[in-house]
């Protein structure tokens, strides 16, 4: 079991009240029994509870189906497969992306690869790095309905048609009883569909069919994994002071009511994307009702620095490896001289994550109990789809995607706003702009930088050195989505949690379009029309937003907002 602490700092007292309170109304009892009253009483509430705590029980269905899931991946491998090709969104998509970074392949197991962007530059990323023939495609939707996951699929099952007589002994299927997409695997004879547990929410199905299928299919240790998460699952039934998965519940929970609701991430290099994973449970959980715990994940925080330069809204949780557990002691001692509230987990190895899913399932369930939300609807999520559909409508009727207003042209890339913020903004160079734009309140605001660009390395290179120029330039925690991934994440945080969000999104045209077959728009319409329904979420709201559509090339673009931002 890994090593966890807590020093609780200046939320001391809220949590010995919480302690006393979860005692006295056997809250850790009453969780365990599916009482969805804990969370919410009201009868809206009352169905998505309950048909979404199966994730308590699903290890029980995932160890005893261990050895058939080990032997599905050793007949992949021993087919002769090369890659594997996860085809979703979201919760479907980010756990074996964790694995795919952090464990890669073992010898002789195929390699991973993640599609969850309808760029188009990212599509044919993925398809240059394969050979179609060998490789195992994954569509992974528990909805069976998910539009990405559905384009992808249509495109890659046309692919591999054009070159095989039998496409369909290359795709298997991840998803819900009686689905969409259960009905296209059976009627196409798919090599193999893994029905969920359908009262498992995308989010918390790290350790269902959902997680396992991939890490079985790359050769990773299942039955550690496993072995791990039962553990954790074990000792997140007792009562709270022997919790410790509860205890980092209540911490997020208090700390959200006392205002400090950035939840910032240091994690171990080796196991860093794990962020990612967490980012989007607490937030799509977390983010409904006003409410919301920000999860700042990828910061570059150095081993020592000065908090002073930190605003107070800020707590921290140290996920390390054992080999780092004193490299941040100086930072901890100095959170700690602070009353700065903080987490510190301590793993063995890479495969104690598997006790880390689970952890941070049930802790981030407890936390909704404090803030007295439903952890388990995302209530927003649909309503940038909706606009979403609306675009595409729009499309399908004239030919063309709708036009923002503008506020400022400056080749290549154009800035949009709604009219009413433009008036606030209104200055006479680009650079201006954008310093009142992202000029927040410290200790209450933060930034969200959300790019729908291809995930590659010399995006993220740029965008996350402006995330760390912007925040020393203007003191606020900062964020990076790549679109539309986020919109089934953090994008519910966005819309649904506390209005202190400054928004900048960053769409553009790809050099290279790609078709979907069997749609009248491509995959670089399909995304731009995302980036607009988001925009129209936003606007409805009188969110703080800026929109930039770049013209050219996506990359010299993004260099050149950078550099406008940070003079």
């Amino acid at each position: 079991m890994p090593s966890i602490s807590i020093s609780s700092g200046l939320l001391q007292e809220n949590l010995n009240n919480q302690f006393t309170s979860f005692a006295t109304h056997s809250i850790i009892k009453r969780f365990w029994e599916k009482d969805h009253t804990i969370w919410r009483s009201e009868e809206v509430h009352k169905r998505s509870i309950l048909n979404r705590l199966g994730w308590l029980n699903s290890l029980d269905l995932m160890i005893a189906n261990v050895d058939s899931l080990i032997a599905f991946g050793n007949e992949i491998k021993n087919a002769g497969f090369e890659n594997i090709v996860i085809l979703g969104m979201g919760g479907s998509s980010l756990c074996p992306d964790v694995c795919r970074a952090t464990f890669g392949s073992a010898p002789g197991f195929p390699g991973l690869l993640v599609l969850d962007s309808t760029n188009p530059a990212s599509v044919l990323r993925i398809e240059q790095q394969i050979n179609l023939a060998k490789t195992l495609f994954i569509v992974a939707s528990k909805s069976g309905g998910t539009t990405e996951t559905n384009m992808f699929y249509q495109y890659f099952y046309d692919r591999v048609k054009s070159i095989k007589n039998n496409p369909s002994e290359n795709f298997i299927a991840v998803t819900d009883e009686n689905t969409k997409m259960e009905s296209i695997a059976k009627e196409k004879q798919f090599r193999r569909v893994f029905i969920n547990p359908a009262d498992i929410g995308g989010r918390y199905s790290a350790l269902s069919y959902f997680g396992l299928v991939p890490m079985a299919l790359i050769g990773m240790d299942v039955k550690k994994i496993l072995h791990s998460a039962d553990e954790m699952r074990k000792q997140s039934q007792f009562e709270t002071v022997q919790n410790p998965a509860a205890q980092i519940g209540l911490l997020m929970g208090e700390a959200h009511n006392e205002d400090i609701d950035k939840m910032t991430f240091i994690i171990s290099d080796e196991i860093k994307t794990f962020g990612y994973w967490a980012e989007q449970l607490i937030a799509e959980s977390t983010g409904k009702e006003g409410k919301g715990i920000l999860p700042v994940e990828g910061e570059i925080i150095p081993q020592s620095f000065d908090i002073n330069k930190y605003g107070e809204d800020r707590f921290f949780i140290f996920l390390l490896l054992e080999k780092d557990s004193q490299k941040y002691s100086m930072l901890q001692q100095e959170l700690s001289q602070k009353s700065i509230p903080y987490a510190n987990i301590i793993l063995k190895d890479i495969n104690e994550l598997g006790s880390q899913f689970f952890l941070w399932e049930f802790a981030t369930a407890i936390s909704a109990i404090v803030l007295k939300i439903n952890p388990f609807d995302e209530p927003n999520v649909k309503e940038s789809k909706d606009n979403t559909v609306r675009v595409i409508e729009e499309f399908k009727r004239n030919g063309k995607l709708p036009v923002n207003n503008s506020a400022i042209v400056q080749m290549p890339y154009s800035i949009y706003a709604e009219p009413e913020y433009i008036s606030k903004l209104a200055e006479s160079s680009v650079s201006t702009l954008f310093k009142k734009h992202f000029s927040g309140n410290r200790s209450e605001d933060y930034i969200a930088l959300l790019a729908y660009v291809d995930q590659n390395s010399e995006n993220e290179k740029i965008l996350y050195t402006l995330r760390e120029e912007l925040t020393k330039k203007f003191g606020l925690p900062v964020t990076v989505g790549f679109g539309p991934r986020y919109l089934h994440s953090t994008g519910q945080l966005h819309k649904g949690g506390k209005s202190n969000g400054i928004f900048l999104i960053i769409a553009g045209d790809e050099p290279h379009d790609v078709n979907i077959p069997g749609e009248v728009f491509s995959f670089q319409v399909l995304k731009n029309a995302q980036s607009l329904g988001d925009y129209q979420s936003f606007a409805d709201r009188k969110s703080r937003l800026l929109y930039i559509h770049i013209s050219d090339d996506l990359s010299q673009g993004l260099k050149q907002i950078s550099e406008q931002i940070i003079k």
